[in-house]
């Protein structure tokens, strides 16, 4: 265990999460087969800062990393396929109880709501496990599908960060979205 890391931090002992259709839990390096298949479409890698996975040890070491940063990481399980289908994470920021969430979806899965519904167990979990006051999220602004994962799962467009982020060898806009405690429904 890092040093100075709470023992009780529910991220360091990451809860097993499900919904109707989906098991979020710890990702594995069993699981690097699943993650090379969505993580190496260049469709899927389109709107991430990473490149397509080149390899399946790549996506090994990735799988292996995974839940071993300052947030909570966790693969998308699809129940009735038993298979990983994407990941998702929260990243919790210096900022007392304000949070980032990040996600990923194989390309196979994608316009099923299967996004959405991860997305809407992130913003529960922060809220009634973190204690976090706002959540937030990010996405390019030519990423139409992302933006309406965020907002099907409640969350409120405040506006574009221009030139925020460097990937890929280029300046990128990004849509910002968030949803505060007070507007979120159980």
């Amino acid at each position: 265990m890092e040093e100075g890391a709470d023992p009780e931090d529910p991220c360091r002992n990451l809860p097993v999460l499900e919904t109707a259709r989906l098991v979020l839990r710890r990702m594995e390096e069993g699981d690097a087969e699943d993650v090379f298949e969505y993580a190496s479409d260049p469709a899927v890698a389109e709107h991430t800062s990473w490149a397509p996975h080149q390899s399946l040890e790549g996506s090994r070491a990735f799988a292996a990393t995974q839940g071993r940063g300052t947030g909570c990481s966790w693969g998308i399980v699809h129940k009735a396929d038993h298979k990983l289908i994407g990941a998702c994470g929260i990243i919790r920021e210096r900022a007392p109880y304000r949070a980032e969430i990040n996600y990923v979806l194989s390309r196979k899965y994608w316009d099923q709501g299967y996004m959405t519904e991860a997305v809407r167990e992130l913003i529960r979990f922060g809220y009634e496990v973190l204690g976090l006051n706002r959540i937030q999220a990010r996405c390019k602004v030519e990423n139409v599908a992302s933006a309406r994962v965020m907002e099907k799962a409640g969350m409120m467009f405040e506006g574009v960060l221009r030139e925020y982020s460097f990937s890929k060898g280029r300046h990128l806009d990004l849509k910002m979205y968030s949803i505060l405690r007070r507007d979120w429904t159980p």
